[in-house]
């Protein structure tokens, strides 16, 4: 049986129905590859086990859940969020009282750990804090319980704090003990079951809301808020801001960053104009579902970004990153070998996909990999390619503001900045970007510091930076 024979809606709603992630049509070709790998651990050909899966057998079903939404995360992301968190909650939390804190759609581990990590780095060490890490996949959560992980997840992971939490493992490193003993792993549908505990300090669930559909995602956000003690904090997504008109929540903005707090005095927990707009906002993005959580979450994502389908316009248009050209499947396969810690693999992969079909989302790949083993100068010369073929790439200029920073070149960080902004002009907040990660215009802006349309006119860069 070919791709192009299967199912695919039908094989959308049971997914649906399994974790309540619902897929865009821009994501089909991701599913269909998904279905395929998951026959192959059952050990069927794709016919029985399409068969299987449509009848709900449930360990089919479940292999369909675990290939068809793959979250990819890593520490320390949102530093901006995670900067006002430690402000706001932690390092103001007396020590005789221990916080109780839920990583909804954990993934594989890296979320809840860097939580930890900042537990620790707030003084709080020895005070019994308690992290509940949840997921619907098992593989997820089995990963995140052994605690090795490689360069890709720890990309953005200071050298400090890389000494400080982890030890080397073979060619991994492993976190520390005093990490994972706050970190309980547990098996959790967000759509099915109840939430895992009440009076939580504080719910982070990022990158998860969007993929579920309209009254799905409502349920969800009440139960998270249900789950918090009065006055607690509730963290989602930067992309996913938007989404939270209607929600009884106070909102604090700080430095570039939104967190929310449940009020103190009780009342209706959503309304629904949310739910309205996270529906019209799903199908504006069109994500693909794999950075939603391993199923439960941008990120991580579905094994190929590349595979969204661009919004038209003058700054974003349609490339060689349509799933048709085969650039979608070669990046699948180089985000794959960059998850499990094979660099070189990666690099491999997403520099014959960049020679063959000229995919801008290749390079910007290809810069991730370079500044994962410390090359900033390859990974900024990566990001040129990348413009080189689409100048008004607002993700590849904004991933030049922190290379350019690293390098302690101030002033083509700031003309980085102006580009991504610029870039981003006239463009709608809920219009999802191009690029290697999920994320709209308006998360770009607020995470450059810009929380409405830029003035700035667009200038190209020279040397094509």
């Amino acid at each position: 049986m070919g791709v192009a024979a299967l199912p695919l809606p039908d094989l959308e709603r049971v997914l649906e129905q399994a974790c309540g992630v619902a897929l865009s049509p821009g994501v089909r070709t991701t599913l269909a590859d998904a279905f395929l790998r998951a026959a192959r651990d059952a050990g069927a050909a794709p016919e029985p086990f399409l068969r299987r899966v449509l009848a709900g057998e449930g360990r089919c079903v479940a292999l369909l859940v675990e290939h068809a939404v793959v979250g990819e995360t890593y520490f320390y992301r949102h530093p901006e969020q995670l900067a006002a968190l430690t402000r706001q909650l932690l390092r103001c939390q007396p020590l005789d009282r221990p916080l109780s804190i839920w990583s909804a759609g954990c993934a594989t581990g890296e979320e809840p750990y860097t939580l930890a990590m900042l537990l620790l780095e707030a003084g709080r060490s020895g005070v019994r804090d308690r992290v509940l890490a949840t997921d619907v996949s098992a593989r997820a959560l089995e990963a995140g319980r052994a605690g090795h992980y490689g360069e890709w997840s720890l990309r953005r992971l200071e050298p400090a704090l890389r000494a400080r939490f982890f030890r080397p493992a073979g060619r991994r490193l492993a976190v520390l003990a005093e990490v994972r003993a706050p970190v309980e792993f547990r098996r959790h549908n967000l759509v099915a079951d109840p939430p895992p505990g009440q009076g939580f300090d504080l719910v982070v669930c990022r990158n998860v809301l969007i993929y579920f559909s309209a009254a799905t995602a409502a349920a969800v956000l009440a139960r998270l808020v249900a789950a918090l003690r009065p006055g607690g904090w509730l963290v989602v997504g930067p992309v996913e801001t938007p989404l939270l008109a209607g929600l009884r929540v106070e909102r604090i903005e700080e430095a570039g960053a939104t967190l929310l707090r449940r009020p103190v005095a009780p009342g209706p927990p959503l309304a629904e104009p949310a739910a309205a707009r996270l529906e019209t906002m799903r199908r504006r993005r069109g994500v693909a579902a794999a950075e939603v959580l391993a199923p439960a979450v941008e990120v991580a994502a579905p094994a190929a970004t590349c595979a969204i389908p661009w919004p038209v316009g003058p700054r974003e248009p349609r490339c060689a990153a349509d799933p048709s050209t085969g650039c979608a499947a070669g990046l699948d396969g180089a985000r794959q070998a960059a998850r499990a810690g094979e660099l070189h693999l990666a690099e491999a992969l997403a520099r014959q996909v960049a020679e063959r079909h000229l995919c801008p989302e290749s390079y910007l790949l290809l810069a991730m990999a370079a500044e994962a083993r410390g090359d900033v100068d390859g990974a900024v010369e990566a990001v040129r390619r990348a413009l080189y073929l689409e100048p008004g790439l607002a993700q590849a200029h904004a991933a030049l503001v922190p290379l350019f920073g690293r390098l302690g070149r101030r002033d083509e960080a700031a003309r980085a900045r102006r580009n991504a902004l610029g870039a981003l002009q006239g463009l709608q907040d809920d219009t999802a970007l191009r690029g290697v990660e999920p994320l709209t215009a308006g998360a770009l802006r607020q995470a450059l510091g810009e929380a409405t349309p830029a003035p700035a006119r667009f200038t190209a860069p020279r040397s094509h930076g």
